[in-house]
């Protein structure tokens, strides 16, 4: 059994409890569509009671299987049925609409009458709502409409638009009562701040919205199946239409097996590690949403499932090696919504990548900024990144045609918004009333203070963004430079080089022999010990002598507990292990600072950190990496397990593209197929003998791979290269 259940097809998105409810109550579940939370309760009971569980999962994405038997049950004429003689399966899947299957199968030699009844109802709050926002009007929630067969949820919001939530069944029940809001009268307080660093969450006024309670009167006959199958629709101006619980299921359950099929294929010799490269292409999957644009991963769930321009495109660079389509598609759509004018509200400039879309009540007024946010400093040297690094990869002219006006407007914004001050580093200062105060990735309140714990006032040089904005600028230069543009390839080479000189002067704690977190107003370093200089090993921004410092620290007891690094270290004042931003460990930010290790050669810390995630992956249900949890220490001495950041978003994007750059990271694996070349420098950890690469994707062909552990040094041999591809080792 796994907690919640997560099911997630386009945009439509649920998350239920373990017996695939959705208690009054509990916060974050339910059904979502465009940030509205369509269905708020979905409660089942039996003769007045709750099922027993036995099992759950959602482990396939596509489908819930929740396996329940009946309480003890007494019966009219003093007949009883006992505990676990009725079985009672759930059936969940999503494709245009949730459908549901339950199935009772009756184990006793009797008829049993059953009365199955399931409470409906949906409060239609904004998914901010959801997360602790404060609204001081809402609109109208109408009581139920009611037929023989369906049942509709009406909200009609302050922006004008009819949200609806259908709920039609296949089986006529016996009676559907319906009944009005009911308000809880004692106030309570307010326990959580906008980002989800809280995980409880009390709204002044406790309300339980207009709800449906429909109820089945069954008689079940000794071993004959019987199902009750409905379809849950949500919709605003128009309903969508639906099919039968089979096919539907059918459909999901065929694209994902395409899904695949076109994704590089891994095998190794570990049980464990393969169901975590396992689950990481399957949560791919469940994140990724197929745009006009092509293939762009939304965030997490259930917080951030949309399109997110950080998380979108550090995802991206992680899972090149397993379809550079998902990058394709990410450039495409965010160099549509790239930013045309100067707007505070939404923190918009251009050439400034977006930051967040959202879809819901909130942003449709206005009431926030998310309808186009672009209040993150890092997306933009990002998606210059990302377009070099795909271009490795694919070397496709037609892609670098289209994206290389957006890059250019990009550079720009890098050079005339990003750069406040002129000083050469990309500083950011959020303009807007409604939005962000910080940033960077760690942009929630208290993440970014001096050692003291006093915040840092903006505008704020973050570290790793320089990082970012180094490898923007050498990937661009170089892109350029062999597609003829010499003149801007290099000025881009000058910009860098300056940059990694001051970088490297400026932020470098001799003290510390360490990289601040940032420079502040001021241009003072910001004294504290943090991963965020990790991910400029990645960049190449590090000075040699000064990366054997970098690394030696990040790996140190303080920062890597024994299931990843930090990202901050223990030994301040501000540690806590259940902080969010603030001793927490997340697996992104571990895969980008192994990527960093294996790039300056540092082989041995990278296997070191690769190991405590691996092994800690295993703890958590279907071995998914969760987008964080707790940064407690590993006992060596007595057996123990990570801990769960119970506001995590699992599955996040990046989280499931951990596994597959840490994997690339240990084959030293870079494209540059304009050269004609695959580089690898491999090296399996102890607990890996073999890995076996098929249907890896570069440039218009495909090559397969086999790579062997024998003692301490790691061999391959190509089985296949329709690429026509060169493979090299490198150093």
């Amino acid at each position: 059994m796994c907690g919640d259940l997560v099911l997630k097809e386009g945009e439509l998105v649920m998350v239920s409890d373990e017996v695939g409810d959705m208690p009054e109550g509990r916060r974050h579940l339910g059904v979502y569509h465009h940030d509205t939370r369509y269905l708020s309760i979905l409660n089942m009971i039996i003769n007045g009671q709750k099922p027993r569980l036995l099992t759950s999962s959602s482990e396939q994405n596509y489908i819930a299987v929740i396996q329940m038997a009946n309480p003890t049950l007494e019966l009219a004429g003093g007949e009883v049925a006992l505990a676990r003689t009725i079985s009672i399966r759930r059936d969940c899947t999503i494709k245009d609409a949730l459908y549901e299957q339950i199935s009772f199968y009756n184990h006793n030699r009797f008829d049993v009458p059953l009365t199955v009844t399931i409470t409906f109802g949906g409060d239609f709050v904004d998914l901010f709502e959801v997360r602790g926002w404060e609204r001081k009007k809402r609109g109208i929630i109408s009581i139920p409409e009611v037929s023989a067969s369906k049942i509709i949820l009406n909200y009609r919001g302050l922006d004008g638009i009819g949200r609806h939530t259908e709920v039609g069944f296949e089986v006529a029940p016996a009676h559907i009562e319906t009944e009005g809001e009911y308000v809880h009268p004692l106030p309570t307080r307010r326990t959580s701040s906008f980002l989800p660093e809280s995980y409880e969450v009390a709204p002044r006024i406790i309300s339980r919205p207009p709800c449906a309670k429909v109820t089945w009167d069954l008689v079940l006959k000794p071993r004959i199946p019987f199902d009750i199958t409905f379809a849950i629709q949500v919709y605003e101006r128009r309903m969508p239409s639906v099919v039968s619980f089979n096919k539907g299921l059918g459909e999901v359950q065929k694209s994902y097996s395409e899904w695949q099929q076109e994704c590089t294929v891994v095998e190794t010799d570990n049980d464990f590690f393969n169901r975590l490269l396992e689950r990481s292409v399957l949560d791919l999957r469940l994140l990724i949403e197929d745009t006009p644009e092509g293939l762009v991963s939304t965030a997490g769930i259930p917080w951030f499932a949309c399109v997110f321009g950080r998380d979108s495109l550090i995802a991206s660079l992680q899972t090149l090696m397993l379809n550079p389509q998902i990058a394709v598609g990410t450039l495409r759509f965010l160099a549509k919504h790239q930013g045309t004018k100067v707007d505070p509200w939404r923190d918009e400039e251009p050439g400034k990548i977006v930051h967040e879309i959202r879809k819901g009540e909130m942003a449709n007024l206005n009431e926030i900024p998310h309808s186009a946010y672009y209040a993150s400093v890092d997306a933009t040297p990002l998606f210059v990144v990302l377009f070099a690094e795909t271009m490795k990869w694919l070397d496709d002219d037609d892609l670098f045609r289209e994206i290389l006006p957006a890059a250019k407007l990009a550079l720009e914004w890098m050079e005339k918004y990003g750069d406040l001050d002129g000083d050469g580093y990309i500083e950011y200062l959020s303009r807007s009333p409604g939005g962000l105060r910080d940033q960077g990735w760690r942009d929630s309140h208290g993440a970014l203070t001096y050692p003291d714990g006093t915040p840092v006032e903006p505008p704020v040089a973050l570290v790793e963004v320089q990082g970012y904005a180094y490898k923007a600028f050498t990937g661009m230069a170089e892109l350029l430079h062999r597609k003829g543009k010499l003149t801007l390839s290099r000025k881009l080479a000058k910009r860098a080089a300056n940059l990694k000189k001051n970088f490297n002067r400026d932020f470098w704690l001799a003290n510390r022999q360490f990289f601040a977190q940032g420079l502040d107003a001021s241009k003072k370093p910001i004294d504290l010990v943090t991963s965020n200089p990790g991910h400029c090993l990645l960049c190449g921004i590090v000075a040699g002598a000064k990366a054997r410092h970098l690394v030696r620290r990040l790996t140190s007891r303080d920062m890597a507990c024994g299931w990843g690094i930090r990202t901050v270290t223990s030994r301040t004042p501000r540690f806590n292990p259940m902080g969010y931003h603030q001793g927490s460990i997340w697996p992104h930010d571990n895969s980008l600072i192994v990527a960093g290790m294996r790039r300056y050669g540092y082989i041995k810390e990278a296997e070191e950190v690769t190991s405590q995630i691996f092994e800690a992956s295993m703890h958590f249900p279907y071995s998914r990496l969760p987008e964080l949890f707790c940064g407690f220490a590993r006992d060596k001495e007595l057996p123990g397990m990570p801990v769960k950041y119970p506001a995590s978003c699992s599955p996040h994007v990046w989280a499931s593209g951990s596994a597959i750059l840490l994997l690339q990271s240990m084959l030293g694996m870079q494209a540059d197929v304009a050269c004609g070349k695959l580089y690898l420098n491999p090296k399996l950890p102890q607990w890996l003998k073999y890995v076996s690469i098929q249907n890896l994707r570069v440039g218009k062909g495909t090559v397969n791979l086999h790579f062997e552990r024998q003692e301490e040094d790691t061999s391959f041999r190509i089985t296949e290269n329709s690429a026509g591809i060169q493979v090299v080792i490198s150093q």
